[in-house]
């Protein structure tokens, strides 16, 4: 009797390993506001300022994976900006060797203030619009955006230096 009790124990076990339980929903990695980028996992901030290489290796290791592309835009009304791009939407901009920008398209990555690509215009909290050349863009506590073009939902968000051309 010993055995089947014993083979009725490792098949149970065996049973309850296989059953998966749900998980709680992944925390983003990073919350980006109008002062820079806030890691989930640290008090330490990556402000608008630091270093452009410091800031890359930070980010690659907080989502995992580096730029798709690190390129510059030599024509940019702020002067020239290189610009750290990731698959995903994320780009993070850079005058001289410094931090000074980021612009984004990820609805997984939050904007303090409740603010996320995606989001639908009657979510939004409250903002302050303006028609550009660009379209209908708005703003919260130096965080800026821009709807869709139906003015139906975020379509894109960033705060610091950016090379947009009204």
């Amino acid at each position: 009797m010993r055995l089947p009790a014993l083979i009725a124990l490792a098949a149970s076990a065996l049973l309850a390993a296989c059953v998966s339980t749900p998980s709680e929903p992944e925390q983003p990695a990073l919350t980006l506001d109008s002062r820079g980028i806030q890691p989930t996992i640290s008090r330490l901030r990556i402000d608008f300022g630091r270093a452009q290489v410091g800031v890359v290796d930070t980010v690659t290791r907080l989502l995992g994976e580096g730029p798709v592309q690190v390129s510059t835009n030599a024509e940019c009304g702020a002067g020239p900006v290189t610009a750290a791009a990731w698959a995903d939407g994320l780009t993070l901009n850079f005058q001289n060797g410094d931090f000074v920008g980021w612009v984004n398209t990820d609805p997984d990555l939050p904007t303090g203030g409740g603010i996320r690509p995606g989001q639908p215009r009657l979510e939004l909290p409250q903002v302050s619009f303006s028609i550009t050349s660009l379209g209908t863009e708005f703003s919260r506590s130096e965080v800026y955006g821009l709807l869709t073009e139906n003015d139906e939902a975020v379509r894109i968000v960033w705060a610091g230096t950016t090379c947009f051309f009204r």
